[in-house]
């Protein structure tokens, strides 16, 4: 063999050896990228499972606060709180409610604005930006929304909205909230970091949200009107007896604890039984609900109206001593001597207890009917129960 064969063999065997090398090395490098690929795609999953569960729990968390719920307000609040810090970029936010009657949107919570200023603001939906963007029907991103307000919105809101702090942002994901079919209210989301703060996914997702908070919403109203059926009288649209006893047990609990006073007004209609007999139940009705409008003219609207029994009708005023509760009745019974209901005169005879340290309720009840029907069988003046 010559020596330029072994040369030749031993290059060509190197050579060989060379690229088996680097195939096993493009092996290794797509092996990698592959599994790297799987990886990425793996946390991708894994955020998005993450994700998706943070906010069902959320979800539910709200649902499950529902069931404690005193004041619409407060859900509002909790509502937005839960949603600032579902999405990511979020740091603050608002909820506004359209009131249908008076055509404005009203600002019902906000984090961390100061909402006792909002409140003094009332926008147009004409003024908002989803009105000129989706027409209130979908989510959208707002870059810069104080460049928007300044030229959509008159120079006073304006400058209110910018006093109150609420502009120092610089993009907000609006959101639609629709009851029954009809436009409710807007939820803002807002960053004042960035006006690339949101997405796509983020309008995506509180749409999603949105649904849900709709859903919260319509159970809230409804059993909130569930709860007012239960503490209304259906025909005078007063306080029933027994949510009346639920208030004032309150009440007086604050009296002792705060040496607060109230007085009472026990107040029975005379010859009610009469007017149904010569005019029917349904003029019967008719004057009780006028009676109680009568009594509403002539007291405050922080007193307490409640219809006690048929006929019979229970004044609380806070801060009234006897000589202020006297005056009132006779501001009623004035009222009543110069204006008829078709025709008919409405008397009354009415008893007053001004509350004592250490008078239960069913005390001052007992006391304020005694001196009523006291009167009643007197028929002159009045008869008053005070203690000190």
């Amino acid at each position: 063999m010559l020596i330029s064969d072994i040369i030749y063999t031993k290059e060509g065997y190197l050579g060989g050896l060379k690229l088996h090398y680097e195939f096993l090395f493009l092996i290794v490098i797509a092996f990698v990228y592959f599994y790297s690929i799987e990886f990425i795609k793996y946390r991708e999953i894994k955020y998005l499972y993450d994700r998706t569960n943070e906010i069902n729990n959320t979800l539910l968390k709200i649902s499950e606060d529902l069931q404690n719920y005193e004041d619409i307000n407060n859900l509002y609040k909790k509502m937005l709180y839960d949603t600032v810090n579902l999405i990511k970029g979020a740091d603050c936010g608002s909820i506004l409610i359209y009131n249908k009657q008076k055509d404005e949107m009203e600002f019902v919570a906000a984090i961390p604005f100061d909402l006792n200023e909002l409140k003094k603001i009332r926008l147009k939906r004409e003024e908002l930006y989803l009105y000129n963007t989706t027409n209130l029907k979908a989510p959208d991103i707002i870059k810069n929304p104080a460049y928007f307000d300044s030229i959509n919105m008159s120079e006073e809101k304006f400058h209110k909205l910018n006093s109150s702090r609420a502009l120092d942002i610089k993009a907000t994901l609006s959101a639609p909230l629709y009851i029954n079919g009809e436009f409710y209210g807007v939820i803002n989301v807002d960053s004042k970091k960035s006006e690339n703060a949101f997405s796509d996914k983020d309008i995506e997702l509180i749409k999603y949200i949105a649904r849900q908070l709709e859903t919260a919403i319509k159970n809230a109203l409804l059993m909130n009107e569930l709860i007012e059926i239960n503490r209304i009288d259906k025909l005078t649209d007063v306080y029933n007896r027994r949510y009346f006893e639920e208030i004032m047990e309150k009440e007086i609990k604050r009296a002792a604890r705060y040496n607060n006073i109230f007085s009472l007004i026990m107040i029975d209609m005379d010859n009610f039984k009469i007017i149904n007999d010569s005019y029917g139940h349904n003029m019967g009705d008719e004057i009780l609900r006028y009676f109680v409008d009568v009594i509403k003219q002539n007291i405050r609207s922080t007193d307490i109206v409640s219809r006690f029994a048929g006929d019979e009708f229970i004044i609380v005023m806070h801060s009234c001593d006897k000589e202020q509760a006297l005056q009132k009745i006779e501001d009623i019974r004035s009222y009543l001597k110069n204006h008829t209901y078709c025709n008919i005169s409405v008397e009354f005879s009415a008893g007053v207890c001004t509350y004592y340290k250490g008078a239960t309720l069913q005390d001052i009840i007992i006391s304020a009917d005694n001196s009523m029907y006291e009167e009643k069988r007197q028929r002159k003046g009045f008869s008053s129960c005070v203690y000190f």
